[in-house]
């Protein structure tokens, strides 16, 4: 490997080195259900991210924003290589057309306000009509990625010269956050922030440059796991980004197990619910054709990772290859490029039994007796390169081990702040902790993330902004939410939203939950649903359910990455707008 240099150096050594070697395979089922490939070697995204380098300089001026409008593909790697190869900052975005995500884009673009847009001919018109629609319409110029490849941009490729403002200390790109707690902000990533997390991954996961080995996804490469890892990581160690759309895994998950058995060294990554919906809906006859065994690693993070669901997964794929140390849950964010912690490769990851009522007061303790309420908490393992401290987000001490806290991050690949705003930069990325011990004493990053380090490891729990208080305990949303989607077979899997309202006596505990979409009936059997929820909640945590609203399916509102958007759900309940089965709430 190259050592500390930039991506912009990864691409051109890795040309030099296996100029023929598959950089992206990209798998389109939309076009066929049995898949057709489209590839950019290494050497061929060389020449054509200079080509579109070398046009970005004659266009835009140091620092001026280049957004990435493009469907995951070639094209977009070749698009998002050649902005860390400029002058430019970058913005990896998504076409106009995806998924419902229109108001999105265009807040995204108001704040960024890019000099030039990165799409492909398909998208191009559709990118003319968006930039002239904005309420501040974008005078910016629009690059058609296919138009520079191969020969059509030996020329400019010929002129791309290295710019010498291209330094670790200066922005690479822009990673809008998803939004699931504010509203999306993008966080100023380096280049150095962006290899020194490349360089993290590929030690958490001890991956062997001289392998041959694959990055499996169907994340969006706009989305910051999706990128580092389909993207960055493979520039990094010259690996084969393979990559297929988040709809074709939702058609039929085995296509992801399917490209995971297809080489012998791969990786992937996806959020806790894939892992269960693979797990239910990969057919056994499927699964018999599978071979899992040089599967190396499979990150579950972007949400809370489910014991249920680490378990059902091994047992589901274990018969077909599946290691149980491959599974490994993980923690991660955008201000931190996006990776931090993952559990070690060379054991099953830690399901810890609980006491809930001493995880209510901040605790994390055994269960005590054999009366005591219990939940269990899955390790995030240990923070690679970087370190993390469990803090009082009030006083800023440093809190002992098996105390929740927020979790706070201090490495080489935390980010340099929001992008336009000072203050949230100063909160968010300048903390300090009151009383630091062996840990830096300046320059952490708050993640507003609640969690406690146990012999070693990280334990999240929760959300501090969505944390409810009743009683004077604190409830944790992701611990309700699922138990109630246990509750009922009516209810479905990772589909609700646990919150706080204002009751007039008090806080009181709300759920919105889908139902499930091959429930029928459910309409008839409300007072069913709503006293097993009730009842569930009432066991499980000892707090009474304030309200409980079964919605039809795919209305509870979720992020760009498809987190639940807690805050969203809690806003469309106090203003009535929710779509509740049969008209009840």
């Amino acid at each position: 490997m190259t050592g500390g240099a930039l991506l912009a150096d990864h691409v051109m050594h890795w040309a030099q080195v296996h100029p023929d070697r598959i950089a992206l395979r990209y798998t389109d089922f939309a076009q066929d259900r049995s898949g057709i490939e489209h590839t950019v070697t290494f050497g061929e995204l060389d020449g054509w991210s200079r080509a579109i380098a070398a046009r970005i300089a004659e266009l835009v001026a140091p620092g001026d924003r280049v957004a990435i409008l493009a469907p995951s593909s070639p094209e977009y790697m070749a698009g998002f290589a050649a902005v860390t190869r400029s002058v430019a900052i970058g913005v990896p975005l998504f076409e106009p057309e995806h998924l419902g995500q229109g108001d999105r884009l265009r807040a995204v673009l108001q704040d960024c306000r890019p000099a030039c847009l990165l799409t492909t001919a398909a998208h191009r018109d559709a990118v003319a009509a968006l930039a002239a629609d904005m309420p501040e319409p974008l005078n910016a110029h629009i690059l058609v990625l296919e138009d520079l490849r191969g020969d059509a941009g030996a020329q400019a490729a010929a002129a791309y010269v290295r710019p010498e403002r291209l330094q670790p200390d200066e922005i690479a790109y822009l990673q809008y956050t998803s939004g699931s707690t504010r509203t999306p902000a993008g966080v100023e990533l380096t280049h150095g922030n962006v290899v020194a997390n490349a360089y993290q991954l590929v030690e958490a996961f001890d991956v062997d440059v001289n392998d041959h080995n694959a990055a499996v996804s169907w994340l969006p490469l706009f989305h910051d796991m999706g990128l580092l890892l389909s993207v960055v990581l493979p520039i990094v160690v010259a690996a084969t980004g393979s990559v297929f759309d988040p709809l074709a895994f939702v058609q039929r998950p085995v296509r992801w197990m399917r490209e995971l058995a297809r080489q012998s060294c791969t990786y992937t990554a996806a959020p806790n619910f894939a892992y269960g919906y693979a797990a239910k809906r990969v057919r056994e006859s499927d699964r018999q054709e599978i071979d899992l065994s040089g599967v190396k690693a499979m990150l579950n993070g972007a949400e809370p990772v489910q014991p249920r669901t680490v378990r059902q997964f091994i047992e589901t794929f274990a018969p077909h290859g599946l290691r149980p140390e491959a599974v490994r849950p993980s923690y991660g964010l955008a201000e931190a490029t996006v990776f931090v912690s993952t559990t070690p490769g060379d054991r099953p990851a830690r399901i810890m039994e609980i006491d809930a009522a001493a995880l209510q007061e901040h605790r994390v303790t055994a269960p005590a007796g054999a009366d005591a309420r219990v939940t269990e908490i899955v390790s995030c393992g240990v923070a690679i390169g970087q370190h993390v401290a469990i803090a009082d987000a009030a006083s800023c001490r440093r809190l002992a081990d098996r105390t929740v806290g927020e979790v706070w991050v201090h490495g080489a690949n935390v980010g340099a702040g929001y992008w336009g705003d000072g203050r949230e930069s100063a909160q968010t990325f300048g903390g300090t902790l009151a009383d630091p011990g062996d840990l830096p004493a300046s320059g952490w990053l708050r993640t507003g993330d609640l969690g406690a380090i146990v012999d070693g490891e990280l334990y999240i729990t929760g959300r501090l902004k969505d944390t409810i208080i009743i009683d004077g305990r604190n409830i944790y949303p992701n611990d309700i939410e699922a138990t109630v989607e246990e509750a009922h077979v009516a209810i479905a899997a990772h589909r609700l939203a646990a919150f706080a309202v204002d009751t007039g006596e008090g806080e009181g505990l709300v759920v919105v939950a889908e139902q499930h979409r091959e429930a029928e009936g459910a309409n008839r059997r409300m007072d069913d649903i709503v006293a097993a929820a009730r009842h569930a909640v009432s066991l499980q945590h000892a707090v009474t359910l304030h309200d409980f609203v079964l919605v039809h399916p795919h209305t509870v509102p979720r992020t760009s990455s498809g987190k639940i958007a807690r805050q969203a759900t809690r806003t469309q309940y106090l203003e009535g707008t929710l779509l509740p089965v049969g008209g009840r709430t």
